[in-house]
């Protein structure tokens, strides 16, 4: 009733109660044995001086003491930097909260500093002298001074030194000890003497802890917390349950000295009768402090690696007061260890060798931490008995460090120890307990985070979970601060069980209480620390690629987490920390936003960098926390990318090497060592052009704004890795949602790959590099590699000529410039290209000058000429110098009308080689030539107009037809393959390309090409619509008679010979005679040797062509007669002049015989008189005449089947021609001979009498023709004697033994006939 009566009492009465202060949120089950020492810095802050100091003075947070038995003990300390005086007075309920030591550390430069320090220690062993048991002052003084130079000799110091208490002294009320060293000294010493201090603070300990044992039950007085002096008033303190009471609480007060004093099985059996007892009286607030110590004790046992921990956690780092434990506590072992303890499914560790091993491989279930403990605590039983004291008495202690051997024992684990799960009940019985008390609230928030703490040993989230959770329901008055500091606390015990999500929740929590409204001092610094370090919480990162690569978590609430970091930011006055956070919220979450908040965003990002301008740069806070740079990618949005070559006249091509003939291809299925190179695939990202070094490259981007407004992107670049690359900014102004072009430039700067990696932006008042790589749903690859080659020259082209209005379609591209130019057919012209090497250091190397047209290749030759030799003597091309080329024009046409498809030869396709093609001429055999003066003696001139020709060359006279270029064979007529037509004008598309380098590019093989587009017009000028051969008044010459046409529009003047002139009109006709000499007979022997071989070699390839063999004496005799037979023709009344060319003149058989020199030489007599040319003979009428013909055969094969005639005829100089003289002119003897043979160099000669009956003027026609044998005929004669295996053979072999020319009908004449006067008797 009384324990009711104090339950009620402690939840009542008004006034001040005595409650701690502040929770100590830092305390762990294991700080129940540890000696508590206030470690305190005093005057002026100095930390970097004095930080060695506290870190050695930290490092001896344990000692091994021998007891007054001899025993080893492990003692611990606890050094804190604050400790509110409240706290002692809870000393009683918990021994480990009363403050035994104080140390104190100073640096001082003067007597006034070090009495200053002084004061400052004795105000704190006053605070706190309650509870004291000894103090340290550790004072810094200065540096010696510098020995003094007297000359060159230096003065030494006095031996040993002088130490600095003699220098300075203590005030006489400062009775502390103290330890002076200079400012730089080591303190080596520093570490034992803190051991010492240790020692006396266990001893004073071991003393009060005997004292403490030995008292009688019945004289022990009641242990009170704070608040339960009152509660005891006027109560019978020596009835039964009061007495238990006092025994019960010394006997938990003894356990708790026990723990400290390193008597842990001692105090393990303490608390377990302490709890007996205090529950049979129902004490329920110390009940939970000896729950709370049987926990304790028990850890100590199963866990000693928390020891290790929180070794490493004091000793990270130097902790200030006030300090956040989340910034303290090692962040690696929070990642690494305790995420494995989560995500750990089984792991054993039996047969641990060492505790830090032990401490990596903990077990997850009840069982296995049962055997590792019993394990852990045999291996450390054993290793303790081994050890050997180096103690020379009872009070002297050893020092330790890391690893601690004061957790091994000897002997099992104690049968009165907590099981591991029980741990965690007790904790929850104590905790209930302690609630029932609203002064104990401090003592039950510590509880529950000690009771968490064990539970993540334990591995047992769920629990750590619970006894948080608790800690939030707790009715705990308190400052803002410490509310603040409770929700970090949560926050770190959340994030070792990785329970991310609710550790970020608290500590947003946290970040909102610093600033939270009404607040007198909000700390926006701490709120912006804060809530940086929940981004992990939230599935965010700090880097915003990898947010958008893992594009997890809840865009809500990360949204809203970022616009008040952004807040934070500003309010601290961060403009360039608020600008990058708002562009990270643009970039992560713009697909998570509505278009309305995308615009407010954006918006909001433009008046935050109007302040400071964001740049892709890190950014790094004070604490180290480094800001990856957020970059702007979608904004605006890139659609497309694209690597554009260098226009078509500067890309480099390659310098085409004829190959060296390296022997046969040998092909084999084996692959030696290609395995690699078959696997190896092909690099998507390289660019199939390359670049040239220092000329402007260009690359084209669409881009489209999705902002509802005019987007402004300034300085726009190109973002490059590798060689050196000079980019151009560019500026745009982007309208809303239209895709717009956009053209980056630069120039590279050296030779070898270019990364072209994306662009760089600045847009919304943020600089941004735009990665190809980090564009998102698009199909860039992560890059561009673009080969760039050494630097080429570059030229400017120009020519003499005006400029085409419009370029041909034959690649274009290359054309720098153009030139026209119209001539008529047969003029010559010229244009000179002038080419300037425009680079500045390089000269103009190499030059390779081709033409290209759209007519075929011989006729090009014939139309277009540049000297090459004369080119190459103009070269190098210096820099900035310049060159002439001059490029020959000439009209190529055709002058002579094209022949009909009836050709001359269609006689030999039919099979007869003579009758047709006399036939087809018979028309000419109706006259003799008594007329030829008067027909070749002057030109004549006629209307162009369709008319029927007079001469043998009717396939001529008929209508004209032309054939086109020579790329369209079979058009307009039947002209060559090479040349062109004369009648209609011509087009000519023609380029002149210059391939050109120099430099290093010459050296590895590059060069670029140009060109000049030539628009050449060919117009008619004259043209020969027919022509004839007729004989000349001499047997070297004959008469190759023309009918000229002028196809201009004005005048023409044409020279025919030397000599001779003619004006035509235009559109007008004339006919000339032209005398030419025959074609010798040594060209006709050639050309019949040249024959009869292409026979032999034909009858050996193509058995089957039996006809298509070529005339060699027509080809010899068109020749002959294009070659001597130059037509000049002037436009009169301008200096437009060319020549008419007759190449590709087509002759009969006839015309052949009268233009080539007759094989047979002509020797005639009458009336034994030898005959000579234009000679006059006289006879009488009725007088008997003779006649002699002698033949000879001047040629090189014999001649067959010759037929000798003698015709006279009457010549009446009008055209006709009487042979009917049967009653005028008689002939004695055979007028008709057949000479079946005539070999070579063989004379035949014939004799007959001639009488004239009638006077008059007589002429006599002697010609010899050749009847060529019928093909069946010479088969017949030659196949009786084969075998008919070998009769279609011999018959092919007859076909091809005589040239073409002997299956012909020839006529020679003898020149110029014989004219017989016949006069009267």
């Amino acid at each position: 009733m009384r324990a009711a009566v104090g339950l009620m009492l402690s939840h009542g009465g008004g006034g001040v109660e005595p409650t701690m202060s502040r929770p100590d949120y830092e305390q762990s089950a294991l700080h129940h044995s540890c000696l508590l020492v206030l470690l305190r810095g005093v005057g002026p802050s100095r930390a970097r001086i004095l930080q060695r100091a506290f870190e050695k003075v930290r490092r001896v947070n344990h000692i091994r003491v021998n007891d007054s038995s001899g025993n080893p003990r492990s003692i611990w300390i606890r050094f804190v930097h604050d400790h509110p005086v409240e706290h002692n007075d809870w000393g009683d309920f918990q021994t480990h909260r009363r403050l035994l030591g104080l140390i104190t550390i100073g640096k001082f430069d003067s007597q006034t500093e070090l009495n200053e320090l002084c004061r400052q220690h004795e105000s704190l062993k006053v605070r706190y002298g309650s509870t004291l048991f000894e103090s340290r002052a550790i004072f810094f003084g200065p540096d010696e001074q510098p020995l003094e130079t007297i000359g060159e000799v230096l003065t030494p110091p006095p031996a040993g030194g002088r130490r600095l208490q003699d220098e300075f002294t203590t005030p006489s009320n400062f009775k502390a000890q103290a330890f002076f060293y200079r400012e730089q000294d080591p303190c080596a010493d520093l570490e034992s003497r803190i051991g010492d201090f240790a020692s006396a603070l266990f001893w004073v300990l071991e003393s009060r802890r005997l004292e403490r044992s030995r008292e009688k039950a019945d004289k022990v007085s009641l242990l009170l917390a704070p608040f339960e002096k009152r509660d005891f008033v006027g109560l019978d303190m020596e009835s039964r349950n009061n007495r238990k009471r006092c025994v019960g609480r010394v006997m938990k007060n003894l356990a708790d000295l026990s723990l400290q004093a390193g008597l842990v099985d001692d105090a393990l059996s303490l608390y377990h009768n302490a709890n007996e007892t205090l529950r049979s009286v129902g004490d329920s607030l110390w009940v939970g402090a000896t729950e709370e110590g049987l926990c304790a004790a028990s850890a100590m046992l199963l866990y000693p690696q928390m020891r290790e921990i929180e070794t490493l956690h004091r000793n990270s780092s130097l902790q200030e007061a006030g300090t956040s434990p989340l910034k303290n506590t090692p962040e690696k072992w929070r990642a690494s260890d305790a995420t494995k303890k989560i995500s750990a499914n089984d792991a054993t560790a039996n047969n641990v060798d060492s505790i830090h091993h032990q401490q990596q491989q903990r077990m997850t279930s009840n069982s296995s931490s049962c055997s590792s403990v019993s394990s852990l605590v045999t291996t450390a039983t054993n290793s303790s008995a081994s050890d050997t004291p180096t103690t020379s008495s009872s009070s002297t202690s050893t020092i330790s460090a890391a690893p601690i051997p004061g957790h091994q024992r000897n002997g099992d684990l104690p049968g009165n120890i907590l099981k591991p799960e029980e741990i965690t009940n007790y904790y929850r019985k104590a905790i209930i307990n302690y609630s029932k008390y609203r002064h104990a609230a401090t003592i039950e928030t510590e509880a529950a985070l000690k009771a968490s703490r064990i539970c993540i040993e334990q591995n047992r989230p769920l629990d750590v979970a619970m006894f948080l959770q608790n800690i939030l329901y707790i009715n705990l008055s308190m400052s803002e601060a410490e509310r603040v500091k409770r929700f970090e606390i949560i926050t770190e015990l959340y994030q070792q069980i990785g329970y991310q999500r609710k550790a970020a929740f608290f500590q947003r929590l946290a970040a909102l209480k610093h600033v939270q409204q009404g607040s007198q001092a909000p700390d926006w610094n701490q709120s912006y620390r804060l809530m940086l370090g929940s981004f992990t919480g939230y599935l965010l990162c700090l880097d915003p690629l990898e947010v958008l690569e893992n594009a997890a978590g809840w865009p809500a609430l990360q949204i809203d987490l970022v616009q008040t970091l952004i807040t934070a930011a500003r309010r601290l006055g961060q403009s360039a920390l608020a600008t990058r956070h708002m562009t990270f919220l643009l970039q992560t979450q713009w697909d998570n936003m509505s278009p309305t908040e995308q615009s407010e965003m954006a918006v909001q990002l433009q008046n935050l960098s109007a302040q400071c301008e964001g740049s892709p740069v890190p950014l790094v806070l004070e604490n180290g926390t480094v800001i990856p740079p957020a970059n702007l990618t979608d904004l605006p949005y890139c659609i497309d990318f694209q690597v554009k070559d260098l226009p078509a006249h500067l890309r480099p091509q390659r310098i085409k090497v004829a190959k060296a003939d390296s022997g046969p291809f040998l092909f084999t299925p084996i692959h030696f060592n290609s395995v690699d190179r078959r696997d190896k695939k092909k690099d998507k990202n390289k660019i199939a052009f390359q670049w040239v070094q220092n000329d402007l490259s260009e690359v084209t981007v669409r881009l489209r704004n999705p902002l509802p407004f005019e987007l402004a992107v300034t300085d726009m670049r190109l973002l490059t890795n590798g060689v050196v690359f000079e980019s151009l900014p560019q500026t745009i102004v982007l309208q809303p949602h239209v895709p717009t072009y956009v053209a980056l430039h630069g120039t590279p700067i050296e030779t070898g790959q270019l990364d072209l990696q994306g662009y760089s932006t600045h847009t919304l008042g943020v600089k941004s590099n735009c990665r190809l790589k980090h564009m998102r749903g698009r199909s860039f690859p992560p890059n561009y590699l673009v080969d760039v080659i050494p630097a080429l020259p570059r030229i400017s082209v120009k020519t003499s000529l005006p400029q085409t209005a419009t370029f041909s379609n034959m690649n274009s591209d290359i054309v720098v410039t153009s030139a026209s130019l119209t001539l008529y057919n047969g003029e010559s012209s010229s244009c000179t290209i002038t080419i300037t090497n425009e680079s500045a250091t390089l000269p103009l190397e190499h030059l390779e000058v081709n033409i290209n047209s759209n007519v075929e290749q011989e006729l090009q030759k014939k139309i277009f000429s540049i000297d090459e030799e004369a080119l190459k003597a103009k070269l190098p091309v210096p820099p900035q110098g310049s060159i002439e080329i001059i490029v020959d024009v000439y009209a190529e046409a055709d002058f002579v009308c094209p022949q009909p498809p009836a050709s001359v030869h269609s006689s030999a396709v039919a099979g007869d080689y003579g009758a047709a093609s006399l036939t087809h001429y018979s028309n000419a055999s109706t006259s003799g030539h008594a007329s030829l003066p008067s027909r070749v003696g002057s030109p004549q001139h006629r209307r162009h107009e369709p008319q029927n020709s007079s001469f043998r060359s009717t396939f001529s006279g008929g209508q004209p037809s032309l054939a086109a270029l020579s790329l369209q064979p079979g058009v307009g007529g039947g002209a060559g393959p090479s040349s062109l037509g004369s009648q209609y004008s011509q087009h000519i598309e023609a380029q002149v390309r210059l391939k050109y380098s120099g430099g290093e590019a010459l050296t590895a093989g590059y060069c670029r090409q140009c060109a000049v587009s030539f628009n050449l017009e060919l117009l008619p000028s004259a043209q020969i619509t027919s022509w004839d051969v007729l004989p000349a008044e001499v047997a070297s010459q004959f008469y190759l008679v023309l009918d000229i046409s002028n196809l201009t529009a004005q005048e023409m003047s044409l020279n025919y010979t030397d000599t001779k002139n003619i004006l035509i009109e235009a559109k007008e006709s004339c006919r000339v005679p032209i005398p030419v000499d025959r074609c010798s007979l040594e060209q006709v022997v050639a050309a019949r040797a040249a024959e009869v071989a292409e026979n032999l070699e034909r009858e050996l390839c193509f058995r089957t062509q039996l006809l298509s063999f070529n005339d060699a004496l027509s080809k010899l005799c068109s020749s002959h007669i294009a070659e001597r037979v130059k037509i000049n023709w002037l436009l009169t009344g301008t200096d437009i002049q060319g020549i008419a060319s007759l190449r590709g003149i087509v002759l009969s058989q006839s015309m052949v015989d009268l233009t080539a020199v007759s094989p047979l030489e002509w020797a005639i007599s009458f009336r034994d008189t030898p005959v000579q040319p234009h000679s006059e003979i006289v006879c009488t009428v009725g007088q008997h005449s003779h006649l002699s013909i002698q033949l000879a055969n001047q040629s090189l094969q014999p001649l067959r089947n010759l037929v000798l005639s003698i015709k006279f005829y009457q010549d009446y100089l009008n055209g006709m021609e009487n042979y009917n003289l049967e009653t005028r002119v008689a002939i004695s003897g055979p007028n008709r001979i057949a000479i079946p043979i005539l070999e070579k160099q063989e004379q035949k000669q014939h004799t007959c009498s001639v009488i004239f009956f009638t006077p008059g003027r007589f002429k006599a026609s002697i010609e010899c023709t050749s009847n060529p044998q019928k093909p069946s005929e010479q088969q017949a004669s030659l196949l009786s004697r084969s075998c008919p295996a070998e009769s279609e053979n011999v018959a092919q072999s007859v076909m091809f033994s005589s040239s073409y020319d002997e299956q012909q009908v020839h006529v020679w004449k003898f020149i110029p006939p014989i004219e017989v006067t016949v006069v009267e008797q």
